[in-house]
């Protein structure tokens, strides 16, 4: 399974909630609402398709990461897994 993914996991995000965040930028959306501030993103045929479990991998690996808060990385498991 494929996911379309706008750009790889972020890990560093300071301004998407409290703390340092990872995000992940999945690509298209059917709002294009005015003044998007990712209007990059919309385009359901952008960004690159990425096989889920190269997804997964990347989320393993910030089991590691002495960073990583376990309840907000559980919520991200969730989504994903």
């Amino acid at each position: 399974m494929k996911i379309r993914l706008a750009a790889y996991l972020q890990s560093d995000s300071i301004v998407d909630g409290e703390g340092i965040r990872t995000v992940i930028w999945t690509q298209g959306c059917p709002h294009h609402c005015l003044g998007c501030q990712n209007f990059e993103t919309q385009d359901y045929n952008g960004g690159a398709l990425v096989d889920i479990d190269e997804v997964k991998s990347m989320i393993d690996e910030l089991k590691e990461s002495p960073l990583v808060e376990e309840t907000h990385f559980f919520s991200l498991v969730h989504v994903v897994y």
